[in-house]
């Protein structure tokens, strides 16, 4: 199974080097970062972490669940993103199966073949602030307004919460004029494009959507407000972390 990308250039964002393949699982096993297991043709997901990196096999932490543990083991397909340095990473496999891992249950799969890293600056989604997000207002088909707090955002565009009673937002669809509400920078208007939607559980518990959406002709003043904003949140979480 081999990762599928949207654009050709994307292709420059594989890593093929096996060195470089193992030195990013190995990156978020030593950082305990959280990873997102996407299956049953990425409708949903679970979160999980890297327990191990070995020479042929990676071990991830098993879910609480066993009804989704069976599921997950039955999948074909499964796709694991998260972030590293900033910037996200994803790699796929085709294979699954249960193990133990110092006496628990545990998930093993083979070493990545190809490894998904966009490095450029442009790519990067940074996660909003959960307490003041950033919000994002958006004219419905039907002429309702909606106002929806983001998950991420990049120069690129943005992650786009919504409940899961919202009404669904099909992929390719564009919306005109969304305004970007950016807490302490003001606002940004943008055309944005839905990409890929999933549904997922909230930290509290509470189901929602997810639409990944991709910003159309951003003006240049916007992009660098964005950046701006961008720059400073980032460097508040570096500072936070450092005090934590």
């Amino acid at each position: 199974m081999t990762i599928q990308t949207n654009d050709e250039h994307e292709g420059r964002f594989l890593l093929n080097n096996e060195a470089d393949i193992r030195a990013l699982p190995n990156k978020l096993q030593r950082r305990r970062s959280r990873v997102t297991g996407h299956f049953e043709k990425n409708n949903n997901i679970f979160s999980t972490c890297l327990l191990e990196v070995g020479k042929s096999a990676v071990i991830l932490d098993d879910t609480c669940d066993e009804t989704i543990s069976n599921r997950i083991l039955a999948s074909t397909q499964l796709l694991f993103s998260s972030v590293c340095g900033g910037a996200p990473v994803s790699f796929v496999s085709s294979q699954i199966e249960r193990c133990i891992f110092e006496g628990v249950a545990a998930f093993s799969i083979p070493v990545p073949t190809t490894v998904h890293w966009i490095q450029r600056r442009e790519y990067f989604r940074l996660p909003t602030p959960v307490i003041e997000p950033a919000m994002c207002e958006i004219v419905l088909d039907n002429g309702e307004i909606a106002r929806n707090p983001l998950s991420d955002i990049s120069v690129g565009g943005i992650g786009m919460l919504a409940q899961a009673s919202f009404p669904t937002l099909k992929q390719g669809a564009r919306f005109g004029s969304c305004r970007i509400d950016l807490p302490e920078f003001g606002k940004l208007t943008s055309d944005i494009r839905i990409c890929n939607s999933a549904s997922i559980t909230l930290g509290n518990g509470i189901p929602a959507k997810r639409y990944g959406c991709q910003f159309i002709d951003l003006p240049h003043q916007e992009r660098s407000q964005l950046q701006h904003y961008m720059s400073n949140h980032e460097l508040t979480m570096r500072a936070n972390h450092t005090h934590s």
